[in-house]
């Protein structure tokens, strides 16, 4: 009986060891693999003006290149993709802030985003 339950001990170990590995790999390079993102006023993110709500940011990886998803959600319309590159923060964000420019029609254009709990800051190509 004893065997058993330190059997079943080491494989509840092993199993959230394993989880805790899986859920590491779901933040490359420091970033949380899904984000949202809400904007008080028409913004534009990759070259596309997104009107202005609440937005769903995915990242993909294809090869070396970081891309940033928005996805409009929760009754907003819109999508646009950006390419991004990854800046490593000193620590954890404590906080979550977005950077803007102004463009030559007066729109708002996301250029950085660091999202708290990060360790990595998203610089968007113009």
């Amino acid at each position: 009986m004893r065997k058993y339950c330190y059997v079943m001990m080491l494989t509840i170990a092993v199993i959230l060891c394993a989880a805790t590995l899986v859920q590491a790999s779901d933040t490359p390079l420091g970033i949380a693999t899904k984000q949202t993102i809400i904007f008080s006023s028409p913004t534009v993110v990759g070259g596309t003006l997104l009107p202005a709500g609440e937005y769903q940011v995915l990242h993909q990886m294809n090869g070396t290149e970081h891309i940033m998803i928005f996805k409009g959600i929760a009754g907003t319309k819109g999508e646009a993709k950006a390419k991004c590159n990854l800046v490593p923060l000193g620590a954890k964000a404590t906080k979550t802030e977005q950077r803007y420019t102004e463009n030559a029609q007066n729109q708002h254009v996301l250029t950085e985003m660091t999202f708290r709990g990060d360790t990595s800051k998203h610089v968007l190509e113009p």
